[in-house]
């Protein structure tokens, strides 16, 4: 299951990022056997928001985005449970385009948390806003873990890093492990505070080889690699930025700086 769908997340709040707030980064690694595209989705109920959706493959949808409220969400594959029994799992889908259309803020997730987050299907979940980040872990029939993050660093792959969910590691992968472990000494080790910047040069890092580095390149042109980098800055005063690199199979790299003000969501 790595092999076909492996992401990396991180982050940073407080006094360690440049606004004070948070930073969120996800790469997006997949088979390239789609096309990914930025836009506004505007929901009948809800709030706006803005995100890179895949488009042309058997796993269409929102992938990442961040609302006109300032939510910002990112998620990954539970890669260390099989597929086959991540499927079989009943429950809702559709977390992400949930918590984007209707919650303003971290807080407003947790005050209902066991309703939002209760009955789904097993995968990782990383929220942002201008004062803290959520890292949520979801495993099998309905249990779930969640990690609030106001000061600090926090790291994710594909394989489940709580303690009250480790059951759910029925196969952690060796990607999963290496790029959790490299994602975390660079934090560690990089000059504080964090800015949009440093997240940019972090996604790029290929210190493990083609299928185990945070970007991956895939060591064949069917395996997953890395096909878009996503970087969100919520300062504690001030309004989101969104650093995104699109990788698309077959075209040019794009990236594409954005300021989440009034205007943007007008326009």
């Amino acid at each position: 299951p790595l092999r076909l769908a492996a992401c990396t997340l991180w982050g940073a709040a407080g006094e360690i990022t440049t606004g004070k707030g948070t930073i969120i980064s996800k790469n997006r690694d997949w088979k390239p056997d789609h096309v990914q595209v930025l836009k506004v989705h505007r929901p009948e109920k809800g709030y706006a928001y803005f995100g890179l959706f895949v488009e042309g493959n058997d796993s269409p949808g929102i992938k990442q985005g961040v609302n006109e409220k300032g939510l910002a969400v990112i998620t990954a594959t539970a890669g260390s449970i099989p597929k086959a029994t991540r499927d079989a799992q009943k429950g809702r889908s559709g977390l992400m385009s949930t918590l984007l259309a209707k919650y303003a803020s971290c807080d407003e997730i947790l005050a209902d948390q066991e309703a939002v987050l209760s009955n789904r299907k097993p995968h990782f979940l990383m929220a942002s806003d201008g004062k803290k980040i959520l890292m949520i872990e979801v495993g099998l029939n309905g249990k779930y873990a969640v990690k609030v993050i106001e000061s600090g660093t926090v790291v994710h792959s594909n394989h489940y890093l709580e303690d009250s969910m480790s059951e759910f590691n029925i196969k952690a992968g060796t990607s999963s492990m290496t790029r959790v472990k490299r994602i975390a000494e660079l934090l560690e080790s990089a000059p504080k505070p964090f800015s949009i910047e440093t997240f940019a040069a972090f996604s790029r890092d290929q210190n493990d080889g083609p299928s185990n580095s945070i970007w991956r390149t895939g060591a064949n042109s069917t395996e997953s690699c890395t096909v878009a980098s996503w970087i969100v800055e919520t300062p504690a005063n001030g309004v989101p930025r969104v650093r995104s690199v699109v990788a698309n199979p077959g075209q040019p790299e794009e990236v594409h700086y954005f300021i989440l003000d009034e205007a943007f969501w007008k326009n």
